[in-house]
């Protein structure tokens, strides 16, 4: 019952940074940090060597983002850091590698697609959010 409703909570959550990054180029804080103990919870929830394995994790995945970040803030945000970790939390390391993927994918589709349609440049930002949440999505349907 409390799984089902961390999910939905998940879910929502993620529609919100999806829409909110779209929208504004930002994940916010009030999104960001709810998810995080979202995760937490869920993983706790599935014992102690998961919550371990999890926080690892998403340590190693998030920090890596945060690198990114922080080394190259015109491309990537601390908030998708954030994000992915949070992910990692509530999803695990291999299936947040295919949400991952899934992203990449996406975005460089739909990029490439906006580029030579030319409604975007190359140098125009494009929010990662919402590739992170429908690779989420797609990730939660498939495992």
């Amino acid at each position: 019952m409390l799984t089902g409703f961390l999910y939905f909570v998940f879910v929502l959550i993620t529609f919100f940074l999806a829409l909110t990054d779209y929208f504004k180029m930002r994940l916010p804080d009030k999104l960001t940090f709810p998810l995080l103990g979202i995760g937490l919870l869920f993983s706790g929830l599935k014992g102690s060597q998961v919550l371990f394995d999890n926080g690892v994790a998403a340590l190693f995945i998030g920090g890596l983002f945060a690198l990114v970040a922080y080394f190259y803030p015109n491309g990537m945000g601390m908030g998708d850091a954030k994000y992915v970790t949070a992910l990692t939390l509530f999803l695990g390391p291999l299936p947040v590698m295919v949400t991952l993927v899934w992203a990449i994918l996406l975005a460089l589709i739909l990029g490439g697609v906006l580029i030579v349609s030319k409604r975007i440049t190359l140098k125009q930002q494009v929010p990662f959010g919402p590739f992170l949440t429908i690779g989420a999505w797609m990730t939660m349907i498939i495992l």
